[in-house]
C-alpha cells in the first residue's frame, strides 16, 4: 500500500498541541472528589542565554541598548515618599568651625568698645547739661523768690492804700502823684476821704496794657465786704503805685451835672461808654459832615451825643474801637468840647480819643 505523501512544512514549537492531563485534587470530606482539568504547558524551555551585567548606576551612558523584552515589560518605579528622610540630612554636616565663634566674639568686643567710647565722649556733655540744669534751678528759685517778694509788695501796697484815712497817707501810694495830687485834693474837697477798709486779697492777675510798665489787677475784699478791683502799676524801677483814678472812676465834673449845665467853652476828659448812633440835630444835622455817637457814663443817668467829622481819622478810630468790643458800648476816655453858642441841647463835639480804656497807660503831661 502506497504511503500518502504530504507537503513538507516548517512548524514552530509554539504550534505543538497542548495535551490536557487530568489532575486529581483532594478535597475535604464535605466535598466530593472531582477531577479538574488543567492546562499543562508542554513547550520546551528556551536555551540558556548569556546575561550581560547592567551598567553601573553612576555611569549615565549605556554600553548597549536593552532588549525588546525589557522595553515591553513595565517596571514599577520605586519612588520614595516625599516626606521620607526629612528628619535626616541628605549630607552629614561637619562640626561648626571655631572661626565663627571668634568672629562673634570680635563683634561683641567691638560693640562694647564703641559703647564705652561714646560714654566717655558723652561724659563732658552730661557734665555740662548738669551744670546748666543747676543754673536753671537756681534761676527758677531766684525768680520764684523775686515773684514772692513782688506779690508781698503788691499786697502791702494795696492794704496800706485801703487803710489810708487821709490824703497825706494815700498820696505816696498812688502812681503819678505829681499829676493826680491836685485832682485828689479837688475830689476829696467835695467828698471827704474815708478809708475803704481791708480784709484780704482774693486774687492777683496780670493786665496786658502795653507800655514799659507792668500792670496788675488785684481783687480786694474791703472792710464792708464789698469786692473791688484795684489796678496797680509796677514801673521799670520796681516801684508799685495804685491807679487812683480807676479806683474812684475819676471825672472832672459830675456827668449828670455836665449834661444839664453844659458849660460853654469847656474841653474836659470824661470816662464814657461810646457806641455808634444816627441822631442828628441843630448844627449837627448834616450827616454827610458829622458822624454820631451815643455817650453814657458809669453811674450817670444822662445821655449825650458826640459828633466827630465824617470820614476823618477820629471817626475811624472810634468805629474800630467799637468793632473790637463786639459792637457793644466800648469804654474810652474822650475829650469833649462845648463851643460857645452851641444850640444842640445834647450834642457835644468829640475833640480827641485820649485812651481806649479808662486808664492812661501813658499819662498826659498835664490836665485831668
Amino acid at each position: 500500500m502506497a504511503r500518502e505523501k504530504k507537503p513538507i512544512e516548517l512548524r514552530t514549537v509554539d504550534d505543538q498541541p497542548t495535551v490536557r492531563v487530568a489532575v486529581l485534587r483532594l478535597g475535604t470530606e464535605a466535598q466530593p472528589v472531582r477531577l479538574i482539568p488543567e492546562n499543562k504547558d508542554t513547550r520546551q524551555r528556551p536555551a540558556a542565554r548569556l546575561e550581560v551585567p547592567s551598567v553601573d548606576a553612576a555611569d549615565n551612558r549605556r554600553s548597549r541598548q536593552p532588549g525588546i523584552e525589557v522595553l515591553m515589560e513595565p517596571e514599577e518605579a520605586s519612588v520614595p515618599g516625599t516626606e521620607e528622610g526629612w528628619s535626616q540630612d541628605a549630607s552629614r554636616r561637619g562640626p561648626l568651625p571655631w572661626g565663627w565663634f571668634a568672629l562673634v566674639a570680635l563683634l561683641l568686643a567691638a560693640a562694647v568698645t564703641w559703647s564705652l567710647g561714646h560714654v566717655r565722649q558723652a561724659a563732658p556733655l552730661l557734665s555740662e547739661e548738669h551744670k546748666q540744669a543747676e543754673v536753671v534751678v537756681k534761676e527758677s528759685a531766684a525768680s520764684d523768690l523775686a515773684l514772692q517778694h513782688m506779690i508781698d509788695g503788691i499786697e502791702h501796697q494795696v492794704k496800706a492804700f485801703c487803710q489810708a484815712g487821709s490824703l497825706e497817707a494815700m498820696l505816696p501810694l498812688v502812681r503819678n502823684p505829681k499829676r493826680v495830687g491836685p485832682l485828689m485834693r479837688q475830689f476829696y474837697a467835695q467828698s471827704p476821704l474815708q478809708a475803704l477798709g481791708f480784709r484780704r486779697v482774693k486774687d492777683i492777675q496780670g493786665a496786658m496794657l502795653g507800655g514799659a510798665s507792668d500792670f496788675w489787677v488785684v481783687s480786694v475784699e474791703l472792710g464792708d465786704g464789698r469786692i473791688r478791683d484795684v489796678l496797680l502799676e509796677q514801673d521799670p524801677s520796681g516801684k508799685i503805685g495804685v491807679d487812683w483814678e480807676t479806683v474812684v472812676t475819676y471825672q472832672p465834673m459830675n456827668w449828670d451835672d455836665y449834661a444839664r449845665q453844659r458849660p460853654p467853652g469847656t474841653a474836659m476828659n470824661f470816662r464814657v461808654y461810646v457806641e455808634e448812633d444816627h441822631f442828628f440835630s441843630h448844627e449837627f444835622v448834616d450827616s454827610n459832615h458829622w458822624a454820631s455817637f451815643r455817650l453814657t457814663a458809669p453811674g450817670g443817668e444822662e445821655t449825650l451825643f458826640g459828633y466827630a467829622p465824617r470820614g476823618g481819622p477820629l471817626e475811624a478810630e472810634l468805629l474800630a474801637l467799637i468793632e473790637q468790643n463786639g459792637r457793644n458800648p466800648a469804654p474810652a476816655i474822650l475829650r469833649l468840647a462845648l463851643p460857645a453858642g452851641t444850640q444842640s441841647r445834647r450834642g457835644v463835639i468829640i475833640d480827641k480819643l485820649m485812651s481806649t480804656r479808662w486808664i492812661y497807660v501813658d499819662p498826659p503831661d498835664s490836665g485831668p
